[in-house]
C-alpha cells in the first residue's frame, strides 16, 4: 500500500486549470499518465505522522508501570503489553506504514 493522501484535495487541483492545460499540451497517452502521476505524488499526506508519534509518545508515557523490567515483567504484563503496542506504533509511523 502507498501513502494516504487527501482525495478531496486532489479532486480540487484536478478539477482547476491544471487538468485542462495537460490534456491540451500533452499529446501521448504516456505523458498524460506520467503528469497525473506526478501530480498525485505531489500530493502531502492526510495526516502528519509527527503529530501522530507526539500523541502516541505522550499516551505511552502514561501506561502506570514501575521502572524495574522485572516488576513489569512478572506483576503488570498488561502494561507491558500496551508499552509494546506503543512502540511498534511509533515505529509504523515514523516508517511510513510502510512494512520493512
Amino acid at each position: 500500500m502507498g501513502r494516504l493522501i487527501d482525495a478531496e484535495t486532489l479532486k480540487q487541483e484536478l478539477y482547476q486549470q491544471w487538468f485542462m492545460d495537460i490534456l491540451l499540451t500533452q499529446k501521448r497517452s504516456d505523458d498524460m499518465f506520467y503528469a497525473l502521476a506526478q501530480k498525485i505524488d505531489a500530493q502531502p499526506i492526510a495526516y502528519d505522522p509527527d503529530k501522530v508519534v507526539e500523541q502516541l509518545e505522550k499516551l505511552k508515557s502514561l501506561v502506570p508501570v514501575n521502572r524495574v523490567l522485572d516488576d513489569i515483567i512478572n506483576d503488570k504484563p498488561k502494561e507491558l503489553g500496551m508499552l509494546i503496542a506503543y512502540e511498534k506504533s511509533i515505529k509504523i509511523v515514523k516508517g511510513g506504514g510502510v512494512d520493512g
